[in-house]
């Protein structure tokens, strides 16, 4: 793990959360039971606090960063795939998974993009190269005095293909998806490098 001068960092991690030597873990962090946080992950709390549910999966090349002073809270049981990024605040030319407030069982493929102003419910699927924007409905002035827009993704959203279509899944087959992430995070515990 490395750390970046100047930026006072305090990591909290339970004890069977797992944390390969080769990550990147900057600020204000809290882990929670059962996390298994791939080599060449990286996680900058680089303005508030970043609180990561249990048995989450953050995967190689994956970055979460939250540089808004509120707490970025991430559910349980969320799989951030390959080269997927999770911030607090949206800047233009980033790609990558941007949203204000993740919930539970969420899926981030690989190379998916997600902007600051979404709150992922729970049981959503970001398809691989998938991009996700806020309508401009929602207006509300953030603590930090900047105006920013939120929408609410529903429960069960699956967002695909080239065009980021949006549909809704039905559940089918959700016992059994669960059950898989479960052995899957077990299987990490045993052969990722500590």
């Amino acid at each position: 793990m490395s750390r970046q001068a100047g930026l006072s960092a305090k990591i909290t991690a339970h004890s069977t959360s797992i944390m390969c030597q080769d990550t990147d873990l900057k600020g204000d962090i809290t882990i929670s039971e059962g996390v298994v946080i791939h080599p060449k992950a990286t996680i900058l709390a680089l303005g508030g606090p970043i609180e990561v549910g249990k048995n989450c999966i953050i995967e190689e090349g994956a970055i979460i960063i939250n540089r808004s002073p509120n707490v970025l809270r991430i559910g349980e049981y969320n799989q951030f795939m390959v080269g997927c990024r999770t911030s607090h605040i949206y800047f233009a030319d980033w790609t990558g998974i941007e949203a204000d407030s993740i919930g539970d069982w969420n899926t981030f493929q690989p190379r998916s993009t997600v902007s600051a102003g979404l709150v992922i419910s729970n049981h959503c699927t970001f398809s691989a190269g998938t991009t996700s924007f806020p309508a401009s409905s929602h207006t509300h002035e953030a603590s930090d005095g900047l105006q920013t827009e939120t929408e609410t993704i529903p429960p069960y959203t699956v967002v695909y293909g080239a065009n980021s279509d949006k549909r809704k899944w039905d559940g089918t087959n959700q016992l059994a998806e669960q059950n898989l992430r479960e052995k899957h995070i077990e299987y990490l515990r045993e052969i990722v490098p500590k």
